[in-house]
């Protein structure tokens, strides 16, 4: 990276690798710094980016109104300019999914990344990269609250945003119910909000130059106060597949037999029982779980001289994105 051996991106404290992924921490980087994330640079991947893994988004304007995120067409001819643009100007939400694959520049960083944290962090049992995306996107734009399946964490690149981490699986902040439905892919990430949850969280608002992790499952919101970029990164590790076939048992296995109180213990006989049995019913007959993208579907497309940054079309179609134009 940057050309030179002495580039060193992550430079925490040994309290910060300690706490990586079981307490909410604010820590600082360099990537920022990398040409590859400068405007020139950016609005050139978006030229060149593949349009079924380039996701647009737009939303309202209050945080417990998550239904009024929407997917967002993108034309063929839509140049990387006009997107960028667009997103300036307008209330959007890029997300360049798998940058891993379609970039060897990020998929080299990611890959030092996690090669550095795996030195680092031992309590994490080797963390391994799942998938990454790029995230471009509006002043005011915001991401609702809602947890996500994998352990992941955020690193700021441009602009300003506020983020708020909530305390990771507390039955209040995010029940049960929601938390195996997230797993089985029956739901998107969004969970119930309520502004008094805000007295529980950390907030802060993120510089170029920072990044926020969190404890597997946390819930988090975010913000945008200007035009931002940032790279969201998710992992695995023994633990994080642990909690998973836990949840994933307790929602096609327990609760299809009506079972009410499922226990969320991760470790434990009973616990290893249910991820047995259900690695082995789900390979003599695999449960289905619902692949969300393939119905994205909208009637709105990305046009850089509405002053939204899109317009509303005639009739609904699937999304540039959705599986179904795959």
């Amino acid at each position: 990276m940057k050309g030179t051996s002495d580039f060193r991106p992550i430079q925490w404290s040994e309290e910060e690798y300690q706490q990586f992924g079981q307490k909410p921490q604010i820590s600082s980087h360099t990537y920022n710094e990398l040409p590859l994330f400068q405007k020139d640079a950016l609005i050139d991947l978006l030229d060149n980016y593949p349009r079924k893994h380039l996701q647009c988004h737009t939303m309202g304007t209050d945080p417990q109104t998550y239904k009024d995120w929407q997917q967002v067409d993108i034309a063929d001819h839509t140049n990387g300019a006009e997107l960028w643009h667009a997103v300036e100007n307008g209330r959007l939400w890029l997300n360049l999914v798998h940058i891993e694959d379609n970039h060897s520049e990020c998929r080299q960083m990611i890959d030092e990344m996690y090669a550095h944290l795996n030195v680092h962090c031992p309590h994490l049992e080797n963390p391994t990269s799942a998938h990454s995306a790029l995230l471009i996107s509006s002043p005011g734009a915001q991401v609702y609250y809602h947890l996500d399946a994998e352990a992941n964490m955020l690193w700021h690149l441009r602009g300003e945003k506020d983020v708020w981490i909530y305390p990771a699986m507390d039955a209040e902040l995010a029940p049960q119910r929601f938390i195996e439905d997230i797993y089985a892919g029956e739901i998107d990430e969004d969970l119930p909000y309520r502004p008094e949850f805000d007295k529980r969280a950390l907030f802060h608002r993120l510089q170029p130059g920072e990044a926020a992790s969190w404890p597997h499952n946390a819930p988090h919101r975010i913000a945008n106060v200007d035009m931002n970029v940032s790279l969201t990164t998710s992992y695995y590790t023994p633990a994080v597949y642990r909690r998973r076939y836990v949840h994933l048992a307790n929602r096609f296995i327990l609760r299809n037999l009506g079972v009410k109180q499922r226990s969320m213990r991760e470790d434990g006989i009973s616990a290893a029982g249910k991820r047995m049995a259900y690695r082995m019913m789900n390979k003599v007959r695999p449960f289905k779980r619902h692949d969300r993208s393939a119905d994205y579907i909208t009637d709105l497309q990305i046009d850089a001289d509405a002053p939204l940054g899109f317009r509303k079309l005639p009739e609904q179609r699937y999304a540039s994105f959705s599986r179904q134009r795959q």
